[in-house]
C-alpha cells in the first residue's frame, strides 16, 4: 500500500525503517501513551519491524520528501465488534513530529482507504484516558464518541487503564471532506 498526502506517505514498512523506528520508539514519551514499553534496543526494534512486515497490519508514516519513517499506523480486525466489516486503527508518532498535523493527515488517508478500497462498514479507534493528543486527532478526523471501557487492559508496567472508544461509519464518512 502507498497513500500519498501533502507532506507524508503511508506505505509498507521495510527493514530499512529499523533505525528510524528505533529512534522514536525508544522514547519514554511515545510508547507508554499507546500502551507499549519503550523499545530498549535496535535489535528489539528490528524484531518488531519483522512482526509488522509479517502481519501486514502496520504501515509507515513517512515524510514525503525524505521517506523517513516518523510513525506508524495500523489497520486490524476490530475485536470489540462482531462484524467482519469492522476494523480498528491505531497510531504512534515520533515526539519530534507531534503537534504538526502529521498524524491527522495520515489518519485521514487511511480512513479514505478503509472505506473506498477495503469497503468496510465501520472504523473503531480508541485512546487511553488522559491521552489528549490522540483524542484531538480522533475528533479532528470526524469520529463519534462511543464510550469508555473501564479497566480496559493491563499495561506492560502492571497498571490497569481505562480507554475511550470512537467510531466512524461509512454512512457518516464525508468522502475525504473533513
Amino acid at each position: 500500500m502507498k497513500l500519498t498526502g501533502q507532506r507524508i506517505v503511508v506505505r509498507n514498512i521495510t527493514f530499512k525503517d529499523t533505525d528510524d523506528y528505533y529512534e522514536y520508539a525508544k522514547s519514554p514519551n511515545v510508547g507508554p501513551s499507546a500502551g507499549w514499553k519503550p523499545v530498549p534496543s535496535r535489535h528489539v526494534a528490528e524484531n518488531i519491524i519483522a512482526g509488522f512486515i509479517a502481519r501486514k497490519e502496520t504501515y509507515a508514516i513517512a515524510l514525503k520528501d525524505t521517506n523517513k519513517l516518523i510513525g506508524t499506523i495500523s489497520i486490524y480486525q476490530d475485536t470489540l465488534r462482531k462484524n467482519k466489516e469492522a476494523v480498528s486503527i491505531g497510531f504512534s508518532l515520533s515526539e519530534e513530529y507531534q503537534n504538526n498535523g502529521y498524524t491527522t493527515e495520515a489518519l485521514k488517508l487511511v480512513i479514505d482507504y478503509v472505506f473506498k478500497y477495503l469497503k468496510m462498514d465501520v472504523i473503531e479507534i480508541g485512546h487511553h484516558v488522559g491521552n489528549f493528543a490522540s483524542k484531538r486527532v480522533i475528533e479532528k478526523c470526524g469520529f463519534y464518541y462511543d464510550g469508555r471501557l473501564c479497566k480496559y487492559k493491563r499495561l506492560y508496567d502492571g497498571r490497569i487503564i481505562d480507554a475511550d472508544f470512537y467510531s466512524l461509519t461509512k454512512e457518516d464518512y464525508k468522502g475525504g471532506d473533513f
